[in-house]
């Protein structure tokens, strides 16, 4: 049996400041309907948004051939700033201090961008998610 949302209890929904399915505070309701919520991870508040639905959202692109591509806006966002970027792939080391723009080549993660750096920290877009990443810097 799943339980009913409440003020103030959990849950998940798609925070539009992290642009992720994240967990959330429900802060208020109407009726039996979640309305507000509060991230967990950045602490915003916003309308609440269904992860489910926000997931399955996508863009339809027509390829060269006619068939249909479907791309995440998260995938989008990937080839922007992999196609922003500039210099060859860098191998990733933890050791070695990357700069925003820098093209990152993970052995797990595959290619990404650096979109941020601070305190020996940061965050690379990977075209399935952006991730933390241990730097030099």
């Amino acid at each position: 049996m799943k339980k009913k949302p409440m003020a103030g209890g959990y849950i998940d929904s798609y925070c539009t400041r992290c642009k992720l399915n994240l967990g959330h505070t429900i802060i208020a309701m109407i009726d039996e309907k979640v309305a507000r919520v509060k991230c967990g991870t950045c602490g915003s508040q916003h309308n609440y948004k269904d992860a489910a639905k926000e997931k399955a959202r996508e863009v339809k692109m027509k390829s060269v051939s006619g068939t249909t591509v479907r791309k995440s806006a998260l995938e989008k966002r990937w080839e922007a700033a992999v196609a922003g970027a500039a210099g060859e792939d860098i191998p990733y080391d933890m050791k070695r201090a990357f700069s925003v723009g820098d093209l990152v080549a993970h052995s797990t993660f595959g290619r990404g961008a650096v979109r941020s750096t601070a305190q020996k920290k940061m965050i690379v877009i990977f075209k399935d998610q952006e991730r933390i990443l241990v730097s030099g810097n």
